[in-house]
């Protein structure tokens, strides 16, 4: 008997806080090969695309991307504008934060820039995104760094912060 209550007590899925609050250990729910649409006024301006989206619930309740995910922005004609790519994405439901990390790499297609850094941060409410932590720009006048960036949500326009770097510029 002694073996069957021990196999019972630790099989359970939920944890108890010392105030009685429940949280989830594991997702509730999983989601796997997801292809999403994010729209507006009936056109589609975001396709995301992931190999699993894990949904955890209770007071902390998010959603966790644990394979990474892949955005594509696209322009009124639905050609591609950019891409977002992450290895890894929390979107925090009760703040609607997003962070993304590992590996972030954004390639805007209309100013063919090329934008790396290991995280950033996305403000639903505000639609912003930005980095604290390095960054490095490739474009096609160069090749240049920062100490972190701010940017639209759809990265129309991007802010380097302490820009520095090599770039070649055409004379009139």
């Amino acid at each position: 008997m002694f073996v069957l209550s021990f196999c019972i007590i630790s099989c359970e899925k939920e944890q108890t806080y010392s105030n009685n609050k429940k949280f989830f250990s594991k997702p509730i729910q999983t989601l796997k090969d997801v292809t999403l649409y994010r729209s507006s006024s009936g056109k589609v301006y975001c396709e995301l695309f992931t190999k699993r989206i894990d949904f955890y619930g209770g007071d902390s309740a998010k959603t966790v991307f644990p394979k990474g995910m892949k955005a594509k922005f696209l322009n009124n004609d639905n050609s591609t504008k950019a891409i977002l790519t992450a290895n890894y994405v929390i979107n925090y439901q009760k703040s609607s934060l997003v962070y993304l990390k590992d590996s972030i790499v954004v390639i805007n297609y209309n100013t063919k820039d090329t934008i790396y850094c290991k995280d950033l941060f996305w403000e639903q409410t505000k639609k912003i995104v930005y980095t604290n932590n390095p960054i490095r720009r490739k474009s096609p006048s160069g090749i240049d760094f920062g100490d972190g960036l701010s940017a639209s949500e759809n990265f129309d326009s991007v802010v380097i912060k302490n820009p520095h770097g090599n770039q070649l510029l055409e004379e009139e």
